[in-house]
């Protein structure tokens, strides 16, 4: 019982300091994804500060793998996976996580590379914030899982 308190208290600080028991293998894949966040941060701010408030982001849209998806729906989507989708995987912790968080992150950047290539999103800080974006999620780490045969 109280190995649990314990456990409980120390998951308990870690929250409120916004910090996590990832396993160490998966620590370049949590400083990529707090970067990532980072600069969706500063993409949504320049987006804002720029006429590119949320409801134009909403009305840019592009047909994707067969419908209809805004840059607005895009982000937000990118923004789920940082803070949901990647964490329950690191918590996972087996040896398909990273495939997944691979797989989820192809669509992530296929997303972002699309809306770039467009080019209804002209040259400017708005475009160059999604540039850097898209360069950081080209960046995804390479995670071992101990014990994989590599």
């Amino acid at each position: 019982m109280s190995r649990a308190i314990r456990a409980f208290f120390r998951a308990l600080q870690l929250t409120l300091r916004r910090e996590s028991l990832a396993p160490a293998h998966y620590r370049p894949l949590t400083a990529w994804m707090d970067a990532v966040g980072s600069q969706l941060s500063l993409v949504l701010d320049t987006a804002d500060e720029h006429g590119f408030d949320q409801d134009r982001r909403q009305d840019l849209r592009l047909k994707l793998d067969g419908r209809l998806t805004s840059l607005e729906q895009s982000l937000q989507m990118l923004r789920h996976n940082l803070k949901n989708e990647y964490p329950r995987l690191i918590r996972l912790n087996d040896a398909y996580s990273m495939m997944v968080v691979q797989s989820i992150n192809m669509n992530d950047q296929y997303r972002v590379s699309r809306f770039l290539e467009d080019g209804a999103i002209e040259s400017g800080p708005l475009r160059q914030a999604l540039e850097d974006l898209n360069q950081r999620l080209l960046n995804l780490p390479q995670i071992e899982f101990p014990g994989s045969e590599g």
